[in-house]
């Protein structure tokens, strides 16, 4: 299997970002784990663990008879996510160092599989879904949430939300990232030879002062270093540090809306 690049390098701004990122799409987590029936006890894997949300959030669902191991292949990542967790004081969780396409090295089986804006970035989603379906226990369950990032993200066609659009897809496609990973998830179900899976869309939306202009606004300042790499924008041209306020009068001047990115959930468990 072959791995796409991941569009961020991890440093403060990044775990910023997805601690932010968190604020957004944890809700809409919360509400798919709930249906996909994660519950106490469960011992859960996370692919892809970044510093630790999704980590977390499903530590909260199994409490402290259930355990979470997260994985993922940067060391400073599991290092965050592992301070993180220690300072909200969840001892039923716990990261390593691994890639998530091979899962190797990971003792015993586990209840459930979890991931969140992951399988965007491998080379063959389908495959890593396969493997990590082969560490459940029968009847396991594997749930995902995954991104269309293909819409339009304001009701209001302003031209920076055009440009700051082309600029972010434009990287993700540029590193070979699935931009619709999230609309593509029941074809990737069937292809890793798993139970047709259930499932939801479901996105953030506010306008005035509930406007979630600053999430775009974050992946643009941290994918700045790749945007300049690849020719697609300056740092001048992005202006990152008057990104959200140039976001925010597009939307305010006529009434509008932000929509943060549509996240589809899938959940199916193998044979019992």
């Amino acid at each position: 299997m072959g791995r796409r690049e991941y569009f961020t390098e991890y440093q403060q701004a990044e775990e910023e970002r997805l601690l932010a990122q968190g604020e957004l799409f944890d809700p809409l987590t919360r509400r798919l784990f709930a249906a996909a029936g994660l519950a106490p006890g469960l011992r859960v894997l996370d692919l892809g663990s970044g510093v630790g949300n999704v980590s977390r959030l499903a530590a909260e669902f199994v409490g402290p008879e259930g355990s979470v191991v997260g994985v993922d292949r940067d060391p400073d990542a599991v290092r965050r996510a592992a301070r993180l967790a220690a300072a909200g004081g969840q001892g039923n969780v716990e990261f390593r160092v691994g890639d998530i396409e091979a899962l190797t090295g990971l003792d015993g089986e586990f209840d459930a599989v979890v991931g969140r804006l992951v399988l965007m970035y491998l080379a063959d989603p389908a495959g890593a879904l396969r493997n990590a379906a082969s560490l459940l226990r029968p009847g396991g369950l594997i749930c995902v949430h995954e991104a269309d990032l293909t819409y339009m993200w304001s009701s209001v066609d302003g031209p920076t939300w055009r440009q700051l659009r082309s600029w972010i897809v434009g990287v993700l496609q540029g590193i070979g990232a699935d931009p619709r990973m999230g609309p593509s998830l029941f074809a990737t179900f069937r292809a890793a030879g798993l139970p047709d899976p259930e499932m939801s869309m479901e996105a953030a939306v506010g306008g005035g002062e509930r406007a979630p202009a600053f999430g775009w606004a974050n992946i643009a300042r941290v994918a700045l270093p790749l945007m300049e790499r690849a020719g697609i924008a300056t740092a001048a041209e992005v202006d990152p540090d008057t990104l959200t306020e140039r976001l925010l009068a597009e939307v305010h001047a006529e009434q509008g809306v932000v929509v943060g990115p549509c996240l589809y959930g899938a959940w199916a468990r193998t044979p019992g």
